[in-house]
């Protein structure tokens, strides 16, 4: 039977958002994240307060455990946050190709049982039609802001208690990407917070990285690796 040459790796048994962002208040001032095109940067400390806040303001619109958002963006500084606050609010996130036509978006929808979007201005329009062809979903969110729909931009300044969520991390469900549909119609992979822990503590002995250094995230963060390996 082949056996890694690497160390075997304990599974981690935390809810993915306090898996990667746990000891983030230590780090505080430090860059977690820089926008390459503008260099707008997010500290440690702001995406742990930011996320939480976020999570406030969702519990506070309505999103309950076992909801599933469908998270609909570019690459962005504001998509961990976006995702982590989700999780931490007791969601499953279902990652949506932002180039997704509205019924190839509507598809994912229906077939996750999305109730909730959280886009950006720039795709609002194919998350309305997408969202009004599926149906069942009850509200959309932008990262950004947009006439008629609440920002979680503005959710930062919410009030709300932070929600506290029973998470079994060997069960529940974190994330909810979809294949790419090459061999057939793209299909939802269940990957929970156990799971999403794990494959990151494995990249540890491959990718060992330290303070100061830096990571360039070129892959879409729809696919929930190129989100988690950001971290």
């Amino acid at each position: 039977m082949f056996r890694s040459e690497y160390a075997d790796v304990a599974a981690v048994d935390l809810p993915i958002h306090d898996a990667v962002l746990g000891r983030a208040a230590e780090y505080g001032d430090a860059p977690a994240l820089i926008d390459g095109t503008d260099g707008t940067t997010l500290t440690y400390e702001q995406l742990d307060r930011f996320h939480r806040r976020v999570a406030a303001g969702l519990a506070e619109a309505g999103v309950r455990k076992g909801d599933v958002l469908a998270l609909h963006s570019p690459n962005t500084i504001a998509f961990p946050t976006a995702f982590y606050a989700a999780t931490r609010a007791g969601a499953s996130v279902t990652t949506v190709h932002p180039l997704a036509t509205p019924e190839e978006f509507a598809k994912q929808l229906g077939d996750s049982a999305a109730r909730w979007i959280v886009t950006v201005s720039p795709l609002l329009q194919a998350a309305r039609r997408a969202a009004e062809l599926a149906g069942g979903v009850r509200e959309i969110f932008v990262c950004d802001s947009a006439p008629g729909h609440r920002s979680l931009i503005d959710m930062l300044a919410s009030a709300a208690p932070e929600p506290a969520v029973d998470i079994d991390p060997a069960e529940d469900v974190a994330a909810l990407p979809y294949s790419s549909g090459t061999t057939g119609i793209p299909k939802g992979v269940m990957l929970t917070h156990r799971q999403i822990a794990t494959n990151l503590a494995q990249l540890e002995s491959v990718m060992p990285t330290g303070p100061g250094e830096r990571i360039l995230a070129v892959l879409p963060f729809f696919h929930i690796y190129g989100l988690t390996a950001l971290m």
